[in-house]
């Protein structure tokens, strides 16, 4: 019996797919700057669907292309939520004891007076190029445009994330890197997300209304 899991991977498989490297510019013209996107990755999926693995979005105005970005085009993960999970992945699979320090902020002047002493940007290049690797090679997305209010983006944001967390549908391959995450929330939840997990799904009369509305 279908239910909104599947509602969900069957609207987004059927949307427009981008991959490395995009057009900027068409996506502007498309979003407006604005609104949510929605990653797969490859090997990973859901019946006849592609896996649906990480629903993401940008807290300030016109920043869905800057955010975008920040996943696939940076090579500094600590702009990066997303950025930063893969790599906490490479360096579990290593054994890496460099796993502690890769989330250290290092940014402001006291950030890098409280963590310099850990932080060593060389060696993390390594680890920021398998990064880019993986995220180039298997990661595509679509998105969800013109989504102009934070609170309306929350909302899709929370409500996606907490329907896809709360299936008793979810599943990954086991190959997925996901699987491989120090953080068991990641490896449970079957996407690369942590917050919203345990908020109020999207009910089926919310997601017709998202989907009427592009």
């Amino acid at each position: 019996m279908k239910d909104i899991y599947d509602y969900i991977h069957e609207y987004f498989n059927n949307q427009e797919r981008f991959s490395f490297p995009y057009d900027r510019k068409e996506l502007k013209e498309l979003t407006n700057s604005n609104g949510l996107y929605v990653l797969f990755e490859k090997g990973e999926t859901y019946n006849d669907f592609d896996r649906i693995v990480r629903i993401g979005s940008h807290d300030g105005n016109d920043r869905l292309i800057k955010r975008l970005g920040n996943h696939f085009n940076s090579k500094l993960h600590r702009g990066s939520v997303f950025r930063k999970h893969i790599g906490r992945c490479f360096l579990n699979i290593d054994k890496d004891s460099y796993l502690e320090h890769w989330n250290r902020p290092f940014k402001s002047r006291v950030e890098k007076k409280i963590h310099g002493k850990f932080v060593d940007l060389e060696y993390e290049k390594k680890y920021e190029e398998k990064v880019t690797n993986h995220i180039h090679k298997n990661l595509s997305f679509a998105v969800i445009p013109n989504v102009f209010e934070k609170i309306n983006r929350d909302r899709i944001e929370e409500g996606l994330i907490s329907s896809l967390n709360q299936s008793d549908k979810k599943i990954s391959s086991d190959t997925w890197l996901g699987n491989l995450h120090p953080d068991q929330r990641i490896r449970n939840a079957k996407i690369w997300n942590i917050e919203y997990l345990k908020h109020k799904p999207l009910s089926l009369d919310e997601f017709k209304e998202l989907i009427e509305n592009k």
